[in-house]
């Protein structure tokens, strides 16, 4: 036992007591055993302050109070997140499909439907399913999703195994099944990018207990996939596995737009200095897993119908074309609307233009910078930076982006700084 003079909360207690209490609010029985869980977190900090890795003889004691802390913090995490959103799967279940969820989710689960009859998701609307009964559209009020299906094909591709297999052993599917899965994967694949142990701690904490992003994970948002996939990508090529987080990063390309943002830092991190035509042959080999991942998603749904798809994909998020997403959001589009230089949120306005004015030379000296300290950790920080001065100007920044930006930031701040290992 390490004898101390004071009594002092570290990081990742700080961090527990500080985000714990936002998520109290499902069952007063959850809750509880949660405070009890927080009381034992800072007990374990009272009388083992020091993790093993900062003594030079750790003692099994130790050890074990180390593997105390990570315990709670997963019991924290399910009690705070998990449960409100097994909650929500079962009272929408009993309530029927369009309540309980996000439109993003009620359309998704169709869309599966619609691939496996055969009907392609990106060409047929969406009325007469349960989207259309959808009570929960914010304002301002659209029909605009019943006609464009925005995601990309492995979003939908993916959850085939866990739809039939759910309808097969529950008869009834939630969307959210595969998200919480995810989440779960997510959360084990974490610490392992982290070091010391603290800092292995205090990310878990950070992204586990993001208040609004365990609140989107209920509502059934998405952002997990991705987030999830960019994690393993990053767990994969810190080991040098580049092929196979090549493959899992072509995966995520063909499921959200969003993880197009991550796609040059981690081109730039994989770059060998110094650079030469047997390395780059080299290198775009290991990289040929990410194009034939993009390939096979994408090519059959361009040949099937390649003007629904990009209406669906491109032009409906940019506004370029009929029934546009509406300008909403926290960013450019709400300001210049509260201004009036843009009269309605239907209005066409030329945010391409800005992302663009904005967002290359972001990216250039983003790029420029990680390519002089090129880490795991100024990978992350490119990409939550570049994700969020081009999704701030385009036009919506929805308020789960936002969060997703923010936990790219946390993860950039407490991954460890590996650097790429030239080969020889």
């Amino acid at each position: 036992m390490t004898k101390h003079t004071h009594f002092s909360l570290s990081l990742d207690t700080l961090l527990l007591l500080l985000l714990t209490p936002a998520l109290l609010w499902f069952n007063p029985v959850s809750n509880a055993l949660a405070v009890v869980l927080l009381a034992l977190y800072v007990v374990l900090g009272w009388i083992y302050p020091q993790l093993p890795d900062e003594l030079a003889v750790p003692q099994r004691a130790n050890r074990i109070a180390y593997l105390a802390r990570i315990a709670i913090i997963f019991f924290v995490i399910m009690l705070a997140t998990l449960l409100p959103t097994a909650w929500f799967i079962m009272l929408r279940h009993a309530d029927g499909p369009e309540t309980h969820a996000t439109d993003g989710l009620i359309q998704t689960e169709t869309a599966i439907q619609f691939l496996l009859d055969g009907k392609n998701p990106y060409t047929e609307n969406y009325f007469g399913t349960p989207l259309e009964k959808f009570p929960g559209r914010e304002p301002p009020l659209t029909m605009s999703p019943l006609y464009h299906f925005a995601y990309l094909p492995f979003l939908v591709i993916g959850s085939i195994p866990f739809y039939l297999s759910s309808y097969l052993w529950l008869g009834w599917y939630d969307q959210r099944f595969p998200y919480l899965l995810l989440y779960g994967i997510m959360l084990l694949a974490l610490p392992a990018l982290a070091s010391p142990q603290r800092n292995k701690l205090s990310l878990l904490i950070a992204v586990g207990l993001n208040f609004l992003f365990g609140d989107y994970l209920a509502e059934g948002r998405n952002d997990i996939v991705v987030l999830c996939g960019l994690v393993i990508t990053t767990a994969l090529v810190a080991r040098g596995w580049i092929a196979a987080s090549a493959l899992v990063l072509g995966l995520m390309l063909a499921t959200k737009h969003s993880a197009f943002f991550f796609l040059p830092f981690y081109l730039c991190y994989l770059l060998p200095a110094p650079i030469t035509t047997a390395s780059l042959r080299k290198l775009v080999w290991r990289l040929l897993p990410l194009a034939i991942a993009v390939a096979v998603l994408i090519l059959p749904f361009l040949f099937w119908d390649a003007a629904s798809f990009y209406d669906d994909t491109v032009t409906y998020i940019t506004g370029s074309g009929p029934n546009a997403f509406p300008i909403k959001g926290w960013g450019f589009g709400a300001l210049m609307l509260f201004l009036q230089v843009i009269p309605t949120p239907d209005s066409a306005f030329p945010f391409g233009l800005f992302e663009l004015v904005f967002g290359l030379p972001t990216l250039f000296f983003l790029l420029r910078y990680q390519r002089r300290e090129n880490t795991l950790s100024q990978m992350w920080l490119g990409f939550a930076i570049f994700s969020f001065v081009v999704e701030f100007f385009s036009r919506f920044f929805a308020d789960n982006y936002v969060i997703f930006i923010l936990q790219a930031l946390v993860i950039a701040v407490f991954i460890a700084p590996t650097r790429r290992e030239e080969e020889a």
